[in-house]
């Protein structure tokens, strides 16, 4: 039934990590230095696709 609902709107940081390719460790790290927005749900944190999405536009970079 949830594959009609479409993606997920809120990853949690393994979900995150996967999409990512990193260590949920890594995404939970981001989250604690700022770098990464979340949304806390009870006791627990989510992130949104677009702010994965943002974070990697941010931190692309061009060899020189």
């Amino acid at each position: 039934m949830s594959g009609q609902l479409g993606p997920k709107l809120l990853l949690n940081a393994l979900e995150a990590a996967e999409l990512l390719g990193v260590s949920d460790t890594t995404i939970r790290e981001l989250w604690g230095a700022g770098h990464l927005k979340f949304v806390r749900i009870g006791k627990g944190r989510k992130v949104t696709r677009a702010e994965l999405e943002r974070f990697i536009t941010e931190h692309e970079e061009v060899a020189s």
